[in-house]
């Protein structure tokens, strides 16, 4: 049961996460507390926590991801201790690489209510009861409608685009027969690729990696959505 293969590769090559698990270790040794890190294409903030019970949230912007070992060093000082000199080099550093934070593209009118299926709704949901508040931030619409009259061998049910942040979800899933828990996972499925971010594997990015399809598949309904989509695939690629 391969659902994912038809969400698939995002549009566009995100940022690249090179050393995120590495990084995200020295961290944890760094602060000796459970910390999660969360690499960020953000435009404003660069570096933020956020406690979520006992574990440490950290979010960095990629940049932070093949920095010096130097500029590391002073991170994991001012994330310990708030220290102002470490905090100062960092600053450095940000302001040295403001060329790599990108710039607010094209702006993309956003379609969140359908016939059927209300994606705001449906992604406020999800974002709260699987993300606690990791996907704040990321926007949802319906996607185009393709053209008529044109015979499809494959679908693409969702794509998510790193560098809006935005998450666009295939107008065939809004109609009567498409029940509600198969929108909510397919939406599942595009926000976990935000919070799991891809890894260089060989040269080429891996989007779904170990664990991503981990947690995909830790979701309550994913048997039951593998079922329904190979099921209904058919009736899929002719709406």
């Amino acid at each position: 049961m391969q659902l994912a293969l038809r969400f698939d590769s995002p549009p566009r090559r995100p940022a690249r996460p090179l050393g995120r698990a590495s990084l995200e270790a020295r961290i944890r040794r760094a602060l000796g507390v459970p910390a999660d890190l969360i690499v960020t294409d953000n435009r404003r903030t660069m570096i933020a926590t956020r406690h979520r019970g006992p574990r440490l949230e950290i979010r960095l912007h990629h940049m932070f991801l093949d920095a010096p070992s130097g500029v590391i060093e002073e991170l994991l000082s001012y994330l310990a201790d708030g220290d102002r000199r470490a905090s100062a080099a960092v600053g450095r550093y940000i302001e040295a690489n403001r060329h790599r934070i990108k710039r607010r593209g094209a702006r993309v009118l956003l379609r969140t209510r359908g016939r059927h299926h209300d994606l705001d709704a449906i992604a406020a949901e999800v974002g709260a009861r699987y993300f606690e508040g990791a996907v704040d931030g990321v926007r949802i619409t319906w996607g185009r409608k393709p053209p008529q009259g044109k015979r499809r061998r494959s679908i693409r049910l969702g794509t998510y685009t790193h560098d809006q942040q935005l998450v666009r979800i295939h107008p065939s899933l809004d109609q009567a027969f498409v029940p509600r828990f198969f929108v909510e996972f397919v939406v599942f499925h595009e926000l976990l690729h935000h919070v799991v971010p891809p890894r260089e594997v060989g040269g080429r990015l891996e989007y779904h990696t170990p664990e991503f399809r981990r947690r995909e598949r830790a979701h309550p309904d994913y048997r039951r959505a593998v079922r329904w989509e190979n099921e209904n695939l058919s009736a899929l690629l002719k709406s």
